[in-house]
């Protein structure tokens, strides 16, 4: 799903297992975004049941989050520390939440026999759920009749 929707479409679409998320800024910007993931899964033959869907709605419980089951390989450790990697800006204390997952995920293909996942692997798996769905991550678009501020750090220029 993430090949057939993903590529130059992140700006407006989430994928997770089998669910898809659109957002957009304006609702004839969603008909059109909408237009566009519904024209390429009927191309690719898949199917939306419609009694599944909310379409143009504001607000949307995302449960696959709250859902996932933790990694039981290898494979599935590094594939949600590679989603949740895009998340890193976001989240105050991103590496020492993240350390438990890569002492586990550290592994080269001769050693993936090696992968436990212990009480340390949940405990961050679990945090970076609840950041995910209770943490104001800030990442919706800007209401622009109201004021705001935009913070920098430029610490870094001479």
């Amino acid at each position: 799903m993430h090949n057939l929707l993903g590529y130059g479409r992140w700006d407006y679409v989430m994928v997770s297992l089998d669910d898809i998320l659109i957002f957009s800024r304006s609702f004839d910007e969603h008909k059109k975004h909408l237009n566009e993931i519904l024209s390429i899964l009927a191309k690719a033959n898949f199917q939306v049941n419609p009694d599944k869907c909310s379409i143009a709605v504001q607000k949307i419980d995302f449960l696959t989050i709250i859902n996932l089951p933790a990694p039981k390989t290898l494979k599935e450790a590094n594939e949600f520390l590679g989603k949740i990697n895009w998340y890193r800006k976001f989240i105050p204390d991103f590496a020492r939440i993240a350390a438990p997952l890569h002492k586990v995920t550290n592994k080269i293909k001769h050693h993936r026999h090696e992968f436990t996942w212990g009480p340390e692997q949940q405990q961050s798996f679990d945090e970076f759920k609840r950041i995910l769905t209770i943490y104001p991550l800030f990442l919706e678009y800007p209401d622009l009749s109201t004021p705001f501020v935009l913070t920098t750090d430029a610490s870094v220029l001479e």
